[in-house]
């Protein structure tokens, strides 16, 4: 997957001079963080903040224009309630696998684990990583609601 650096320039109304450092400091940092949990930023991405009175900035390294697809494991239900003493699916699972999107050919692909109280059936898929803009808008959402102004 390749990389490449991001340039983030935010322009903003008169910052306190005393707080300048302060805040480019907790844009940047907000930012970059929220990347990388989306996986869109390396762990070991440069970060480099900016601060003007009319501007915030942050400048990050190794920044991917999508996030590698993530598999996930969703808990459907126990597999007490799910299957009955056949073996087979009761309506309770049918239910659930309709309020989830899916249907009775997803059965083969549950699998049986433990969940900590007891056994339950686990649906695993693929999620499709973030691309950068949707992540970027909701870092920015993110940084900028963690900005302390004084």
């Amino acid at each position: 997957m390749t990389t490449k650096n991001l340039l983030v320039e935010l322009f903003v109304e008169e910052l306190p001079p005393k707080a300048l450092s302060r805040l480019g400091v907790a844009f940047a940092n907000g930012l970059a963080d929220s990347l990388k949990s989306q996986g869109l930023a390396a762990a070991d991405s440069v970060v480099t903040p900016y601060a003007s009175p009319r501007r915030l900035a942050v400048h990050i390294t190794q920044v991917a224009a999508q996030a590698a697809d993530k598999p996930v494991s969703q808990k459907v239900m126990p597999v007490s309630v799910a299957l009955d003493a056949a073996g087979q699916a009761t309506p309770a699972l049918l239910k659930k696998l309709g309020a989830m999107g899916l249907d009775a050919s997803v059965l083969p692909q549950l699998k049986r684990a433990a969940d900590g109280k007891g056994e339950a059936l686990f649906f695993a898929t693929v999620v499709k990583g973030a691309t950068l803009v949707a992540g970027l808008q909701k870092a920015l959402d993110e940084a900028l609601a963690k900005l302390p102004i004084p």
